[in-house]
């Protein structure tokens, strides 16, 4: 198992420790690191292992910050009557409102926030912050990797990051943030 909150840490062995620690987390990517060293190969040979075998995964973020609170919820009103058809040209075919009961995933309670799934896999999760005046959304594509020579990840990767900001300024503008697509 193996837990990650992307403002605090990871959780890297629940049976030890049931909480986020870097210092378990740091720990075992040195191992790791040392392990993958004495075959010759970097974590970064590791991580395109995994596009070559799940797809080049990235991630990126979107917030947008209100001086006035009622803003927020208008924000979220917006994008929950008016969710964007497309991410990056591929169709959205699933959106979930994760406040109404029984469809948080994985029984987890109701929470404020949406998830939009594509057609191609891209996921956007859009969510008020608990802590800050701020509405965030956590955007991801997967790419897939051909296994055809050693270019295929650099150009699974630049392929990702143009669909990435795509996806961007789409739901920038679905939720009424255009201006702040970029530089947040």
């Amino acid at each position: 198992m193996f837990g990650y909150e992307e403002a605090i840490g990871y959780c890297t062995d629940p049976a030890q420790v049931r909480d986020k620690d870097g210092l378990s987390a740091a720990l075992l990517l040195a191992q790791l690191a040392a392990r993958v060293h004495a075959k010759s190969r970097t974590l970064v040979d590791l991580l395109d292992d995994l596009a070559v075998r799940h797809g080049l995964h990235l991630t990126d973020q979107l917030a947008a910050r209100f001086s006035d609170l009622s803003a927020i919820g208008a924000t979220m009103d917006r994008v929950r009557n008016a969710p964007p058809a497309t991410l990056a040209g591929s169709p959205v075919v699933e959106v979930t409102d994760l406040a109404a009961p029984g469809t948080g995933p994985d029984a987890l309670p109701p929470t404020d926030g949406l998830r939009l799934l594509a057609e191609d896999g891209t996921r956007v999760v859009v969510r008020p912050s608990g802590t800050e005046p701020k509405v965030k959304c956590y955007l991801e594509v997967i790419v897939p990797v051909p296994d055809d020579g050693p270019g295929a990840v650099s150009a699974a990767r630049k392929t990702a990051r143009t669909r990435l900001d795509a996806v961007r300024d789409d739901v920038a503008a679905a939720l009424g943030l255009a201006e702040q697509a970029s530089g947040q």
